[in-house]
């Protein structure tokens, strides 16, 4: 079995570098990070959706820009965040466009 249990899907809505500093929290120094935000559509249970932009870590944002604009999908990690839910893309893991219907 090779397919990822959880993939996000939806359009690449912007992709950015956010920059280095010092954590408030820890006084860590921390490395610039490469981010891409994924607006997608997240049922309800009650029938219809909503969208939601996830933002996520990203190891070579340049796989991102070039499908900006463009539905993609990728293979996600999930994580407990206090009450909220956490996303990451595996290491390794790169986009795929998704052919429009």
């Amino acid at each position: 079995m090779a397919e990822p249990m959880f993939t996000l899907c939806g359009q690449v809505a912007n992709v950015y570098v956010q920059p280095g500093g010092v954590s408030k929290k820890t006084g860590e120094e921390f490395d610039p990070r490469d981010k891409v935000q994924i607006l997608g559509h997240l049922p309800l249970a009650t029938g219809g959706h909503k969208l939601e932009l996830v933002t996520l870590n990203v190891e070579d944002a340049r796989l991102f820009q070039a499908a900006q604009g463009k539905t993609i999908r990728v293979p996600v990690g999930v994580y407990a965040l206090g009450k909220a839910v956490g996303y990451f893309i595996p290491q390794g893991c790169k986009p795929v466009l998704v052919a429009a219907s």
